[in-house]
């Protein structure tokens, strides 16, 4: 998921475990990717790939969205937003 904080847009192939949550959360959700569909008999061709591949470098929604997400997350990070205050709450806790 460190391709969010860098504005880069995402081709998804989950393989196990939480990685399918992670590939609904960026095609379906914050729309910052692809997925690959399988063939009739479950395989993801080339052509599949290639078709995505070009789809999201050529297409400046899948850029712009991912940009507007790095932003949402740097700012999250920064002092004063929402992350960087849960974390030093965190530490307040630590520390008590």
């Amino acid at each position: 998921m460190e391709d969010v904080s860098n504005g880069i847009p995402f081709l998804c192939w989950p393989y196990s475990a939480d990685q399918f949550l992670n590939e609904r959360y960026i095609c379906d959700f914050w729309k910052v990717g692809l997925k690959f569909d399988r063939d009739e008999s479950g395989i993801i061709t080339r052509e599949e790939i290639k078709n995505k591949v070009d789809q999201v470098l050529g297409d400046q929604y899948f850029k712009a969205r991912a940009l507007e997400l790095k932003e949402k997350v740097m700012s999250s990070v920064r002092e004063g937003g929402s992350s960087y205050k849960t974390f030093q709450n965190f530490l307040q806790w630590v520390k008590t």
